[in-house]
């Protein structure tokens, strides 16, 4: 597993942005694990309660203690500075090409305006912009 499995695993998942979660391997540790009682491993309202408690005083309580959280790459970001200009002129020639004939250019350009504004959010001109992009790649 080690050599093939778990490294083609995370190239594959990192080449298209897929989280991927890989099996816990260490045979010792597992072993360990699955010789506890059951009870012991759904203890109280603690998610992972027995990985905390191992944890504690290694990792600070305000780690082992926060909420799940999830991990988004920061896209609005990204889309006001350093891909604005790139999103701005795809979506400027939307009127030239295939989408032309489908959507309306000011309206494409009045949901750019509405997102540089904070009035939407930034997944409505990206999914325009990804859009153009693939029809000029693809149709062209």
């Amino acid at each position: 597993m080690l050599n093939t499995l778990l490294r083609d695993s995370d190239v594959m998942s990192m080449a298209h942005g897929l989280e991927l979660r890989v099996p816990l391997i260490d045979h010792k540790l597992a072993q360990q694990v699955m010789a506890l009682p059951g009870a012991w491993k759904l203890e109280g309202s603690t998610p992972k309660a027995l990985l905390v408690a191992a944890l504690k005083g290694i990792l600070p309580d305000t780690i082992l203690r926060r909420p799940k959280r999830g991990f988004t790459l920061p896209f609005d970001l990204w889309m006001r500075d350093r891909l604005r200009s790139d999103v701005e002129s795809s979506l400027k020639r939307v009127a030239d090409g295939p989408l032309g004939e489908s959507l309306s250019a000011p309206r494409v350009q009045d949901v750019w305006a509405e997102f540089l504004r904070g009035g939407t959010s930034w997944s409505r001109p990206w999914a325009l912009f990804v859009l153009q992009r693939w029809c000029e790649q693809n149709l062209s």
